[in-house]
């Protein structure tokens, strides 16, 4: 009878740990930031948006003004990303007052195309109202206040081989020499480093 009695009070005290264990879940910043990620990656648009305000913003670089509008399966680099089969993942995430930064890597196509050698690193920062709602993200350089390492790639090589070639087309690809990642100009750019590639004898990457 006692070895029955301790059985169920040891039962029950592992119950209430396990129910107490889960009250907590998606309440710190970090949980927030986590599942919002991963239901905005699995394509529920509707699930990412209870995480956000209706208004949420997107910076490059600081946080200054307004920021752009934040579209879920949107957005200027929507495109490019997805012609280029972009790829990455996320360190540990670090919650600062509240807002939650992470260090991003990323690859794709165009890095390969380009014979990048070095990983492609970035700083990714959610921002929370009092009501842990995200009010935007930003993109920034991985360590601020640090001379980011060199990339070693044949960018420099590509774009001498196109403004002789083919300056026009690059007039239209980076307009006022800034890289512009919207309409048709990933497959066009692919275009042009795969023609550039077949002549200095490189593998070409459709």
């Amino acid at each position: 009878m006692r070895k029955s009695l301790t059985w169920q009070i040891s039962l029950f005290l592992v119950s209430v740990i396990l129910v107490f264990s889960g009250c907590g879940k998606g309440e710190t910043l970090t949980d927030k930031v986590i599942e919002f990620r991963a239901a905005k990656d699995a394509g529920d648009y509707e699930t990412a948006k209870r995480y956000m305000v209706s208004d949420a913003r997107v910076w490059y670089e600081e946080k200054t003004g307004e920021g752009m509008p934040y579209t879920l399966g949107a957005g200027a680099w929507k495109s490019w990303d997805d012609h280029f089969n972009s790829t990455g993942g996320t360190g540990d995430w670090t919650v600062e007052g509240n807002s939650v930064w992470a260090i991003a890597t990323e690859s794709n196509d165009y890095f390969r195309l380009l014979e990048r050698e070095t990983i492609s690193q970035y700083r990714i920062t959610y921002f929370f109202n009092e009501q842990k709602k995200i009010t935007g993200y930003m993109i920034s350089a991985a360590y601020p206040g640090q001379e980011s390492p060199p990339k070693v790639d044949r960018f420099d090589e590509f774009e001498a081989w196109v403004l002789e070639h083919h300056a026009d087309e690059w007039e239209y690809l980076r307009p006022g020499g800034k890289l512009d990642p919207s309409v048709d100009r990933a497959p066009r750019t692919r275009v042009l480093l795969n023609l550039w590639r077949a002549e200095v004898g490189l593998e070409v990457i459709e």
